[in-house]
């Protein structure tokens, strides 16, 4: 089953979530958003750049652990409705 939630949230995630981040929303906050990433990087140290990488990298790994269980639920409810 594992591999089965694996393969449809791998699908998901390629084919189906970005036209639903297709929004004025979503554009206005990722505006610009690499370049200032990129100014504030240039202000670093080479270990504060290191401390944040790392902080960086758990953060995105929490994320994407969020978004898979969201998925799971979200499949498992429309299961559940399906059943009705």
């Amino acid at each position: 089953m594992e591999g089965f939630l694996h393969a449809l949230y791998e699908y998901a995630h390629d084919r189906c979530v970005m036209p639903y981040l297709e929004t004025w929303e979503y554009r206005r906050t990722t505006y610009d958003l690499e370049e200032d990433w990129t100014v504030f990087r240039s202000t670093l140290t080479a270990e504060q750049t290191q401390s944040l990488n790392a902080l960086l990298s758990r953060e995105r790994k929490a994320a994407c652990l969020e978004d898979k269980a969201i998925f799971c639920c979200g499949l498992s409810i429309g299961v559940g409705l399906g059943r009705l």
